[in-house]
């Protein structure tokens, strides 16, 4: 009794050293590359790399590819480095926790110029998504990934820190997270080694043959709040109708469907949103069992469902495991 105690005190102060800033232990660096692989339609063929600046040397890092909304996909003509400027803070806490986060700054808002995106699109088709012209997005998120290993391949000094053996993670905002609900077909993880997912306010998942979430192969973490109600609803469908576990949903209370962006005015960034992602991603690329762990499955104060108040959270380990699911 006293060791469980001592134990699950430990595991409190542990889950709680992030600070309100949610930031890991590494500081962090950006560049933006030329990426010819990616679509040419409204885009300015970037990819935003947001790396650990202050690595140890022989470290590596798993790779986190990212998909932004339609919002962002607006934005890409006015600015080049747009995705630095809206998504920089998330992409930056990311990266603070040990990973190479790349983004692709392409397509606009009408979707991607190839609507067909082959060989990139094969390993999931074409399913008539809305709204339409964006089926072939996931597209972009896949090259994403091959590109960055060509990187590393080609002796690039920060991917030479990519972990390629790790796996990667896949994740998206909007319109980004309905590509990432396709990018976790199992033909296209196992294709290129993806073994989770995170979807932030994602899109419409629907299709006339049924959700997007019954071909989700990974674990998979879904994030909404409660004013966002469109998006949320269409974040819980997908997280529902995947059958892998775990899986988890977050509603949080306040909030709108630009919770990821960190723009003046106009939308402020929700640190728990990244951390809660990053953690979700130590355990399943990392094998965590420790803080990170904690802050989705211990239950404390700062825990997933416990930080701020839910309109809905439900962490769900599995039909077959001895801890229930805990749905608020």
């Amino acid at each position: 009794m006293k060791f469980s105690l001592v134990a699950s005190i430990l595991a409190i102060a542990s889950a709680s050293s992030f600070g309100p800033d949610g930031l890991g232990a590494y500081k962090t660096k950006s560049k933006i590359y030329e990426a010819q692989i990616l679509d040419s339609a409204g885009s300015h063929q970037k990819i935003d790399v947001f790396y650990p600046a202050n690595a140890t040397a022989g470290e590596t890092f798993p790779l986190i590819a990212y998909s932004h909304g339609m919002v962002g996909a607006a934005m890409g003509p006015i600015h080049p480095g747009y995705q630095s400027i809206v998504y920089g803070s998330l992409y930056s806490q990311l990266a603070s926790h040990g990973y190479i986060v790349v983004a692709p700054a392409d397509c606009n808002a009408n979707g991607c110029g190839d609507k067909v995106n082959s060989p990139y699109t094969d390993c999931a088709g074409l399913p008539p998504v809305a709204p339409s012209g964006w089926s072939s997005y996931y597209g972009e998120q896949l090259k994403s990934i091959v590109w960055a290993r060509e990187q590393k391949a080609a002796g690039d000094e920060i991917f030479a820190m990519l972990d390629v053996g790790a796996g990667a993670a896949i994740a998206g905002h909007s319109m980004g997270g309905q590509a990432t609900s396709l990018s976790a077909h199992r033909a296209c993880t196992e294709k290129y080694n993806i073994k989770v997912a995170a979807l932030h306010h994602s899109a419409n998942g629907a299709t006339p043959l049924g959700n997007l979430g019954v071909n989700v192969s990974v674990p998979l973490a879904g994030f909404g709040s409660s004013g966002d109600a469109g998006c949320t609803a269409e974040t819980r469908d997908i997280y529902a109708s995947s059958p892998v576990y775990p899986k988890v949903f977050r509603n949080e209370v306040g909030w709108s469907h630009l919770e990821p962006l960190s723009v003046p005015i106009i939308a402020k960034y929700n640190a728990p949103l990244g951390l809660m992602t990053a953690a979700w991603f130590k355990i399943h690329l990392s094998g965590d069992t420790g803080r990170y762990y904690d802050l989705i499955f211990g239950g404390a104060s700062d825990s997933l469902c416990k930080y701020a108040d839910m309109a809905e959270c439900i962490v769900n380990e599995g039909p077959l495991t001895a801890v229930p699911a805990i749905v608020v």
